[in-house]
């Protein structure tokens, strides 16, 4: 016999039981990221504090062809991408819109960023990875502002990146890395949202097929999950893919714009930060580069725009949204990176 519920009563089976286990299935694949992201982290940060310095360099990325640098980005990322890719699909298989909305989408303008912040932070997944994230979200209900802030948190207040960004650099890089960080999650989305007038995706209206339709056997639960892998795939790893090869071109030619911390090069170094392709933590190497040579305004406007947003996010931004919301964050991110590079210039 089966209940209104759409489960068999006295067995606990049926679609309810399978939307559960979408649940776990999300769970777990969060407590995998977790491990594998903080784990990395930790022992990253333990490693600075014991040496006293960083040993990495960004020769992977700079030296070499186009494609060299390409190969060696999603060497560096195509775990922390898969992981967003099934977090992503996930979410878009067996998260109801409605419960999307209640987290993300209620509330005062504040409230949903901080939500969004909260949300995002933990994952510490790269600008790239952290798109099929805020590609699901976004089409299941989260508002454009809270939406953007888990895309720009996840990267931008990445605690180890900005723990080592204290233990390697002058405080006064820090402290600019962490406003403009603050500043581009919680206040530069509900801006852009406000300036672009682009509206919320709603949740369909109860008793559709999107907010009920549940799978009902173990072979529609796998074909959910897989056609929502492939919906986020599709969606995102083509643009991925053209935005880290052209970030492969300019990478090299902001290392050559490092020298001098006047307004010009603080300028354009940010503008090619803002574009730019980084693994996690990758703006470490680059930053301390740019300090060598006598640069912490362009130090600063790398360790910012950086990691922060890319060519590849923007794209997919761009797609899911309007070209000018693409085009309005790149220019908010490149203003933040400009004013803290002139504001560090001066005192370090």
């Amino acid at each position: 016999m089966t209940g209104s519920t759409g489960f068999r009563k006295g067995r606990g089976e049926g679609p309810f039981s399978y939307l559960i286990t979408g649940f776990v299935l999300l769970l777990l694949v969060l407590c995998g990221l977790f491990y594998y992201k903080w784990g990395g982290a930790i022992r990253t940060v333990a490693g600075v504090r014991a040496t006293g310095g960083w040993s990495g360099t960004a020769d992977g990325l700079t030296a070499g062809s186009v494609l060299q640098a390409s190969l060696f980005y999603f060497r560096r990322i195509w775990v922390a991408l898969a992981f967003g890719l099934l977090i992503g699909a996930t979410v878009r298989a067996f998260v109801s819109p409605r419960h999307v909305v209640a987290l993300l989408g209620r509330g005062g303008a504040m409230r949903r960023q901080v939500a969004g912040g909260l949300t995002g932070t933990p994952l510490m997944l790269c600008s790239c990875c952290i798109t099929p994230v805020f590609q699901s979200v976004y089409e299941r209900g989260a508002g454009l502002g809270s939406a953007l802030a888990v895309m720009l948190a996840s990267p931008g207040l990445n605690p180890a990146a900005l723990t080592l960004t204290f233990l390697l650099f002058p405080v006064s890089l820090g402290v600019a890395r962490v406003a403009a960080a603050l500043a581009a999650v919680f206040v530069l989305p509900p801006i852009l949202e406000r300036l672009s007038g682009a509206t919320r995706v709603m949740p369909p209206p109860v008793g559709t097929a999107g907010e009920h339709g549940v799978p009902g056997s173990p072979r529609e639960f796998i074909e959910r999950l897989a056609g929502a892998l492939g919906h986020v795939s599709l969606r995102t790893i083509p643009l991925v893919i053209i935005g880290v090869l052209l970030s492969s071109v300019i990478l090299p030619l902001s290392v050559r714009l490092s020298i001098g911390g006047t307004l010009l090069v603080v300028a354009l170094v940010a503008a090619l930060a803002v574009v730019l392709a980084l693994p996690t933590f990758f703006e470490i190497p680059l930053g301390l580069l740019f300090l060598s040579v006598g640069a912490p305004g362009a130090a600063a406007a790398m360790l910012i725009a950086g990691p922060i947003v890319n060519l590849p996010s923007l794209l997919i931004l761009a797609r899911e949204t309007r070209p000018k919301v693409a085009f309005a964050l790149a220019l908010g991110v490149w203003l933040l990176a400009v004013l803290a590079g002139l504001s560090v210039s001066t005192r370090v």
